[in-house]
């Protein structure tokens, strides 16, 4: 497995992106399945995914394979990360043999337990577009709250389409008690 694990959980991984993961990150975003949702839309080619790979480790950001059984199936990030602020935003997709074997919560709890535990991080941030059902659920099932909406915010298969803002605080993370 290319990569260095950089979390793990019962089922997934998270390991670094290598050279070698190009085509795989190249093939996936241009799939409609993935692109659609996540509101990709232009074509990638291999030398500008290479062009984003060389762009991966400047700055906080920190951009993940999920792996299942040693295999990448998808990708997590937490980007526009401000240690200062102590926020940053989440953003993840599974490929689709991947989708719905609870991967993703997996993943991104994983992130989640980095962001506030290691990084120390108060508050992260999420956005869905209205049609991406699967990834409101996984939000609302990890305890984001849901904090707005960006009307006609993007435009996906031949339609504006409202965006969903979330947000997860630290103590809610990590159980502690809200007044």
């Amino acid at each position: 497995m290319p990569g260095g694990t950089f979390l793990s959980g019962d089922r997934v991984a998270l390991r670094t992106v290598e050279e070698e993961d190009l085509p795989f990150l190249r093939d996936h975003r241009n799939d409609p399945a993935v692109r659609r949702p996540m509101t990709f839309d232009r074509p990638t080619n291999l030398e500008q995914q290479r062009d984003r790979f060389e762009d991966l480790y400047d700055g906080d950001d920190v951009v993940l394979l999920a792996c299942v059984d040693g295999e990448p199936v998808g990708h997590v990030a937490l980007f526009h990360v401000d240690d200062s602020a102590g926020h940053a935003e989440v953003g993840y997709w599974l490929t689709p043999g991947a989708q719905g074997e609870g991967y993703a919560t997996e993943a991104v709890s994983l992130l989640l337990d980095y962001a506030f535990d290691e990084r120390r991080l108060h508050r992260v941030r999420a956005r869905a577009i209205e049609t991406n059902d699967a990834s409101r659920a996984l939000l609302d099932r990890l305890g984001f709250a849901a904090e707005g909406v960006l009307r006609d915010e993007e435009y996906v298969d031949g339609k504006h389409v409202d965006t969903h803002t979330y947000g997860l605080l630290a103590r809610e993370w990590n159980g502690e008690v809200t007044a």
